[in-house]
């Protein structure tokens, strides 16, 4: 019998038994009682995991799909922005904005740092008055850097009225992240990373300020468009049919977070990251990023081996799957994720597989 699958990377993550038997449910119709009912349950438990009041948008589709949402319903055309990067999903921000005809002013840090405070308020300083909204990062997994958030939204609101529009798709769930006294007017996040369950849910949370820019976007929208998906939630219900099972998974998730309690869960993950990195280090993984976030380590690859192929032998051999590097990074660097139902014994059985494989290929 093959030896139990560990799930290790930063997304999909592992699902726990409860939501897994969830997912295996007979599927409800969508436009009934009992699924309104979830749908609705759905929303205002991820208002607590948020830390918001405002409304919270359930979209199926990926958090890429939630990212591009944001600039669909948010600008009109010949609006400027700002992108503050330092990673590959950083990245991907300016990439949805050219897409839609729009340039925005890109502040990039070296891949490994957050973004500088002082250099993004140089921006805000200059282009302040011109500008419509500024994309952030919340948690970077492309490097594992967590960027100062709360700072980043503070300055902005400080020297311009852009909106603060934030991905948290891996962070939300496992780094601290407070919406509403952060001040952040859309924060977009995901189902299967901190939250517990299978790809295909996106969640986007709206400010009263982001509520009005979304009235006010010329964008040509249908699928995205946010006005429908909000005012369907008084019936209940999504605009077109959801990922019904998801949804319900989704439930079961959010209950156990809530179980849980979301400042008991903050800790416990950085508790994790502290041990993993450490134990990362005694093995030669040196951690890359100057600020670590909580929901992935990401370590340097020991001088003469190839993350890739240790990547590639980790998972073949004894089924663990962890991360290699992205872009620039691929093969030199290797990301470990403890976010969500990743557990420090999950972790230990991989990194015990990790100096088998690192062993192996130096011998």
């Amino acid at each position: 019998m093959p030896s139990p699958f560990i799930l290790l990377t930063p997304g999909p993550t592992p699902i726990p038994p409860s939501v897994l038997a969830k997912l295996a449910e007979p599927i409800l119709h969508h436009r009934t009682v009992e699924f309104g009912d979830i749908f609705i349950q759905v929303l205002e438990n991820l208002q607590y995991v948020f830390r918001t009041k405002n409304p919270i948008l359930l979209q199926t589709t990926s958090g890429t799909g939630g990212m591009e949402s944001a600039v669909a319903n948010l600008l009109s055309p010949g609006d400027k922005t700002v992108v503050a990067a330092a990673g590959a999903f950083g990245n991907r921000w300016t990439k949805i904005l050219k897409s839609y005809g729009l340039n925005p002013i890109l502040l990039e840090e070296d891949w490994g740092r957050a973004i500088d405070p002082e250099k993004f308020k140089q921006i805000l300083k200059t282009e302040g008055n011109n500008l419509k909204a500024v994309f952030l990062t919340h948690t970077e997994t492309s490097t594992g850097v967590v960027h100062p958030i709360q700072l980043l939204s503070r300055l902005t609101h400080e020297h311009s009225d852009a909106l603060v529009v934030v991905d948290s798709i891996s962070g939300l769930g496992g780094q601290e992240l407070e919406t509403d006294a952060w001040d952040l007017d859309v924060v977009v996040s995901a189902s299967q990373k901190g939250l517990m369950n299978a790809p295909g849910l996106a969640f986007v949370s709206l400010s009263e300020k982001a509520q009005k820019a979304m009235e006010a976007s010329k964008n040509p929208r249908f699928y995205w468009d946010w006005r429908a998906m909000k005012k369907s939630i008084a019936q209940k219900e999504t605009p077109y049919t959801p990922s019904v099972s998801l949804v319900v998974a989704q439930s079961e998730a959010l209950r156990l977070i809530k179980q849980e309690g979301i400042q008991n869960i903050w800790k416990k993950t950085s508790n994790l990251a502290g041990w993993t990195r450490e134990e990362l280090k005694k093995l030669g993984f040196p951690n890359f990023p100057q600020t670590p976030c909580d929901v992935l380590s990401a370590g340097f690859v020991p001088e003469g081996a190839d993350g890739t192929e240790l990547v590639r032998r980790l998972l073949k051999e004894f089924r663990v799957s962890i991360a290699d590097g992205q872009d620039k990074l691929k093969g030199r660097i290797i990301r470990v994720a403890h976010m969500g139902y990743i557990r420090q014994e999950d972790i230990q059985k991989g990194l015990t597989a990790l100096s088998s494989c690192l062993h192996a290929a130096r011998t």
